[in-house]
């Protein structure tokens, strides 16, 4: 089949081995797709092959163009694409693998001309950037933490705080796709001074940031990928008196204060602000799980007993965390009653919460929520949902209970050979005896109770005598 213009090969390239379909893209376009020319891989080396399979893919590219000048929106949306640049790199660093030295030097002259397209259509700055992340066959930081995660065993919460700290190198060097080369000592010592130690966090907060980093940088010298020895990150020391962090010590709830937050505050208009919280609230000061425990609960975790619920706590922070908790009281027992009218088997406790934050937990919304509304109640920072934990092992040392039937029933571990080593831990028996332990002032009870009546819960409790 000729075309117009005799050349039977029109729209056909080859580049190595493969021939490509390869359309102009119109002058009025260019700056929009960001290269002169589109080329789309056909996926063979024999000629006739290649130009029987052109015509419709010529086709699909031409109608993308047509679309393109129809549709001011989508040309918004075009511009210099990084992610070809990627793929140009693995391109290269496939060739390179293969020691296919004509191939590699084909694609070298291929990126060339597109630095080329790219200056004249976005400019010099853009350009440099593409050709860098195009013809650099390093990998880069995140492939290499990427890859370091990959073969560790640490649990996701730490993985997330890793790449939380690279991410902000990354943030500070402006470029997502830096190199180990790019972070030099200087490029560190600017990040601690001028950016980690400006932002308020706590000494602790930055002290992980640096063992972060310097983990990571450790175990690239053992895969060559930083010089041996060489580590930015080693050697500094953060000021306390500077660094005291945002919040004061955690502590646990006073009477008063656990009052407030179950009488909700005149501040707080309506209770769909924030929906699940009471319930969350209750079960949190009557088991003293920690907020993902409970955000994490299946149907399938709960069990009816006489008089009493178990709850299986599987998605813990430790094994010694996977446990049976017990409630015995009122209050909590109404929460879980309503929440499971048909649910079944996987269903989550609180459908309302869908997973997030840099770890990817369920409880990443109800942490934030419940921030604001503990504030809105005028509880001051230094408590938080985990406070409701204090709260339950106060409670129950002062009601004579041991200490390890208090570890059993929280989730610690129990600090002994015998009890952690010998031990095949509690039971649904003694969780049921602790449980019953925990108790509070009258006022606190009724305020519970009264918390979780589905009849009350658009209005909340006035706060008047509660000062």
């Amino acid at each position: 089949m000729h075309t117009k213009n005799g050349n039977p090969d029109q729209y056909l390239q080859r580049v190595g081995g493969t021939y490509y379909a390869r359309v102009r893209v119109p002058r009025t376009l260019e700056k929009y797709v960001g290269q002169t020319h589109l080329r789309k891989s056909l996926g063979t080396g024999d000629k006739p092959t290649a130009n029987r399979l052109k015509h419709a893919v010529v086709g699909s590219i031409k109608a993308e163009l047509a679309q393109l000048r129809s549709d001011p929106a989508k040309k918004a949306e075009k511009g210099i694409s990084f992610t070809s640049a990627l793929l140009w790199k693995e391109s290269l660093k496939a060739a390179e693998h293969a020691e296919d030295a004509d191939q590699a030097d084909i694609i070298r002259e291929i990126l060339e001309d597109k630095t080329g397209e790219h200056e004249r259509l976005h400019g010099t700055d853009k350009a440099l950037k593409w050709h860098r992340i195009a013809s650099t066959t390093s990998d880069t930081l995140s492939d290499l933490m990427g890859q370091w995660l990959g073969v560790s065993d640490y649990k996701e919460s730490t993985k997330a705080g890793h790449r939380k700290a690279l991410s902000e190198v990354l943030a500070f060097v402006k470029n997502e796709h830096a190199v180990p080369a790019d972070i030099t000592r200087k490029v560190a010592l600017g990040f601690i001074d001028t950016d980690l130690t400006q932002r308020g966090l706590a000494h602790v907060t930055i002290g992980d940031r640096l063992i972060s980093l310097g983990g990571f940088w450790k175990w690239m010298a053992t895969r060559e990928a930083v010089t041996p020895g060489f580590n930015p990150w080693s050697g500094h020391k953060v000021s306390k008196e500077k660094n005291k962090g945002r919040s004061p010590d955690k502590r646990s709830y006073t009477d008063l204060e656990i009052l407030r937050l179950l009488a909700g505050n005149e501040v707080v208009k309506s209770w769909p602000t924030y929906g699940y919280l009471p319930d969350l609230l209750v079960l949190g000061l009557f088991t003293g799980a920690r907020i993902n425990e409970l955000c994490s609960l299946t149907a399938h975790d709960i069990q009816q007993g006489k008089g009493h619920q178990i709850i299986h706590i599987k998605d813990a922070k430790t094994p010694s965390g996977i446990r049976y908790v017990v409630t015995a009281h009122p209050a909590p027992a109404a929460v879980l009653k309503r929440r499971l009218q048909d649910l079944k088997g996987t269903a989550q406790l609180f459908p309302e919460l869908t997973a997030g934050g840099l770890d990817d937990k369920l409880s990443s919304s109800a942490v934030k929520a419940y921030g604001r509304y503990r504030r809105s109640c005028g509880v001051p920072d230094g408590t938080d949902f985990h406070s409701y934990r204090r709260n339950v092992i106060t409670v129950l040392e002062a009601a004579g209970v041991g200490q390890v039937p208090i570890a059993r029933f929280v989730g610690h571990k129990v600090g002994t050979l015998a009890g952690d080593g010998y031990s095949a831990g509690g039971n649904i028996a003694n969780a049921l005896a602790t449980s019953k332990k925990i108790r509070y002032s009258p006022a606190i009870e009724a305020a519970a109770l009264l918390l979780v009546n589905p009849g009350l819960r658009k209005t909340a409790p006035p706060t008047k005598g509660i000062s």
